[in-house]
């Protein structure tokens, strides 16, 4: 019986995601889907020094808001990416109303659409998560809450 409890504890320890940290590698981000809103499936560039991600409906309109007001490919020529996390959202809304109005942003944005991925990536209420790394590796976990925020961190 002891034996049928430490196999299934060191299962369970398998399966548990720890959550992204200071060192860790961006590889970790390849585990998990992304799309656009236009159903493109992407990856998240090998070369990239910082990650956006936003949890909520109003940090994400702050960041969409803010690239909207850029050239169509200012994210890419920073090396940044942003990733919208639409996993709360129901799917009616989504296929009804947000996905229409993301198919016209002129902006890149990566839609991470599962569950398991809020146990990764940091985040608190009402804050853009900024992920940045060097050579593959976070190098810093910050969060941001305004415009000026995230241009500082884009421009970087």
């Amino acid at each position: 019986m002891n034996k049928i409890l430490l196999l299934l504890a060191l299962s369970v320890s398998l399966f548990a995601v720890e959550p992204l940290k200071v060192g860790s590698s961006l590889s970790l981000l390849d585990n998990y889907e992304y799309e656009t809103p236009k159903g493109r499936m992407m990856k998240i560039p090998a070369e990239s020094t910082l990650l956006l991600f936003a949890f909520e409906k109003d940090t994400g309109a702050l960041v969409n808001d803010y690239l909207r007001t850029k050239n169509q490919y200012y994210i890419q020529k920073h090396k940044a990416v942003f990733v919208a996390d639409i996993s709360k959202m129901p799917t009616v809304i989504t296929n009804m109303f947000a996905l229409p109005k993301m198919k016209k942003y002129k902006h890149l944005l990566y839609l991470h659409y599962g569950k398991e991925f809020r146990h990764l990536v940091p985040h608190l209420d009402d804050k853009i998560t900024l992920i940045r790394f060097t050579d593959g590796k976070v190098t810093n976990i910050s969060f941001a809450t305004t415009r000026k925020e995230i241009q500082e961190a884009i421009e970087r």
